[in-house]
Formats: C-alpha cells, structure tokens, sequence
C-alpha cells in the first residue's frame, strides 16, 4: 500500500514537472500557503478542525497536505484512519524521498508525520539539513495549502511553528480559561516579533453569539493593549457526531457532512481562501529555513 501511494504521487510530480523522473521544481511555481493551526491549551478540538478544514478546502479544488507537529501526541492519522511509520527524518536515508513518507488521505488530502523529527532538525549538520530542506522543497509541487498542526500551549517548540508560518489559525472555544489561553498565545507571539496574518476560530459554540462575543473580545483585547490585528473566520458549533465520528476514524465532513457543524467548517474554508496573506507567501522553503533558524 504504502508503495502504491508513493508511486502515485511520484506520477504526479512527474508530470507537474514535465519530465519524467524529475525531482527539479518549476522556476514559476507558485508557493504553496503554510498555515499554523495552533491553540493557547489542549482540549479546544485543534486537530479535528484541522483534518476537516483540509476536507473542506479539498472540495473547493485545493490541494491540501497536513504536517502534524504535535510532538508525542499527534493524531492526525488516527482521526484519518490511516498511519504511517515514517517522519520527516527519514528524508536523511538515501532510500527514502519525500514521496515515500506522505501518505494519501481521503478527497486526496495528504498527510505527513513530523513527530520528533521535526524537533530534531537542529541538531544535523549542514549538509543533512541541506539534503532535507531540498526534498521538502518539492511540498509547493504537491500543495496549494499546507496546514501545519502544532502541539497546544505556549512552549518554545510550539511557538517556533507559529513565529515561523505566513499564516496563523489560533482555535479557540469560548470558555474563558481558553480565551485566557488564546490570548496568552497572541501575547507572546507578539514578544517573539511574529509577523504572520492572524486568524481566529472560536470552536464547540452552543449559539452564533456565543462565538461572536468571545471573537469580539479577544480582538478587541488584542488590539487595544498589543496594537495586534486578527481577524474572524467564524465559529464551529458543538457537535455530539464529533465524538461519533473520532470512534469511527472518519472525518466529521465525511461521515456528518449535512451537520450544522460541518457547514461551519466548509464556510470557514471559503472565508480562508477569499482572505488571502497580505504578507509575502514564501512557501515551504522559507518557512523551514525561518523555522530552523529559531530553532538554533
């Protein structure tokens, strides 16, 4: 199986780059968007988000790859259905190439686990890190988005993803131990000079003006006191079928997609693609090399 996928996306590169066997990019590519999806705690539904708003942009024609960063408790493959025993790092073996550690998901989204390797990237020399950055390069062949899934919280590792991502989407619930979070996450992004576009989501609302208000107060909040601009994509209602849907380790999307739930999700898809970065898209070399560069 893992050999047909590989084989699969090997075609595909083959023919985005007009030459079969080839592994050079095209010079007028476009870079693909890196998107950080991150929260201020655990426990907000991050990662179900993340899968389902992958879903949700695949059916408006978008090519979507999920990297999960969430390190010792990503998930992303079990609400997929699908594994994978391979990371980042074992781009370093000769016998491995990007393709070979991607693994193909449902409406063709793909996914790849970043797992400790990702962490471990600043401790390789020069030259790995070369060999590494050149394959990964190729991502802004395979993807118009990518969406980065970090881990919760506000730790050094989780905050390098974030400062590093030409866009942010800080999810958040309306609680207010979580809105307290989510703004302890703007504030320290903005200590650590980030400058990506931020974007807020207010997840498992009861009612729309559930979801406005806690919005509306933690923009406020963070413009009044940090002079930081973010902007709404909406809210998520809660959702019973959530729960039945991680059992089933199908998607929300694809096992309720009729659910009010579901709808939110694909508006929230259609409101991100319409809002495109203000700032420069520099794709997935520029935002490894920022990334690696706060790493060290």
């Amino acid at each position: 199986m893992m050999w047909d996928q590989a084989e699969k996306l090997r075609k595909m590169v083959q023919s985005s780059s007009g030459k079969k066997g080839s592994s050079v990019i095209k010079a007028n590519r476009t870079n693909a968007r890196v998107i950080t999806v991150t929260s201020g705690k655990g426990g907000v539904g991050k990662t179900n988000f993340t899968v389902n708003l992958a879903l949700a942009l695949a059916k408006l024609g978008q090519r979507v790859l999920i990297i999960d960063a969430d390190l010792g408790m990503g998930n992303v493959d079990v609400i997929l259905g699908r594994s994978t025993p391979y990371n980042i790092l074992h781009l370093l073996d000769g016998g491995f190439s990007l393709m070979d550690i991607i693994t193909e998901g449902p409406l063709g989204i793909k996914f790849m686990s970043g797992g400790s390797g990702l962490y471990n990237l600043a401790n390789l020399d020069d030259s790995q890190l070369t060999r590494i950055i050149n394959k990964i390069t190729l991502l802004d062949d395979l993807a118009d988005i990518i969406l980065i899934d970090t881990g919760a919280g506000i730790s050094k590792s989780v905050m390098n993803f974030v400062v590093a991502a030409d866009e942010v989407i800080i999810v958040t619930t309306p609680e207010p131990t979580a809105i307290t979070d989510a703004y302890a996450m703007v504030k320290t992004y903005v200590s650590h000079s980030g400058t990506a576009v931020l974007k807020l989501v207010i997840n498992r609302v009861m009612e729309p003006d559930e979801g406005k208000i806690a919005a509306d107060k933690l923009i406020k909040v963070a413009l009044k006191f940090l002079g930081l601009t973010i902007s709404s994509l909406g809210f998520v209602y809660e959702d019973s079928n959530l729960v039945k849907s991680v059992k089933k380790q199908t998607p929300l999307l694809l096992a309720f997609p009729n659910t009010a739930s579901a709808r939110c999700i694909e508006q929230i898809a259609n409101r991100l693609l319409d809002r495109v970065a203000s700032s420069k898209t520099t794709g997935v070399k520029g935002f490894f090399n920022k990334l690696l560069g706060l790493m060290r």
